[in-house]
């Protein structure tokens, strides 16, 4: 009997940690100005023109649009989530979920979706 009350309570507790209960990957669409760029996420090609994929939440990420030699860049970060907000809030009163800090739910992308512009042809 004592096991499963202590079984029990030790759920609840846990449970109060809403940041380990939210996956670790996030999607990220991407769209270039042209249509024809090549789109970079950390380095890997994952498509052209426009494109989606799915990322870790609690990393920043760079992402690159290339058609010949033109370049467009940009940076996607990372912020506190509700449910990283949900645990602070928890953990001033329960202590327990402050465990949630540890999890990637704790943090949010930016932006789920990053428009990159590729500068236009010289013309020459």
């Amino acid at each position: 009997m004592k096991f499963r009350v202590l079984a029990l309570l030790t759920v609840a507790l846990l449970a109060q940690s809403c940041s380990l209960f939210v996956p670790s990957m996030t999607a990220l669409s991407i769209t270039a100005s042209d249509p024809r760029a090549d789109i970079y996420v950390d380095g890997a090609q994952v498509g052209r023109g426009t494109a989606s994929t799915r990322v870790k939440r609690n990393e920043s990420h760079s992402i690159m649009a290339k058609v010949g030699d033109r370049v467009g860049v940009a940076n996607v970060g990372t912020s506190v989530s509700a449910t990283g907000i949900l645990d602070i809030v928890g953990g001033v009163f329960f202590l327990i979920p402050f465990i949630g800090i540890a999890g990637p739910g704790f943090y949010s992308l930016d932006s789920n979706h990053i428009t990159v512009v590729v500068p236009s042809g010289s013309g020459t």
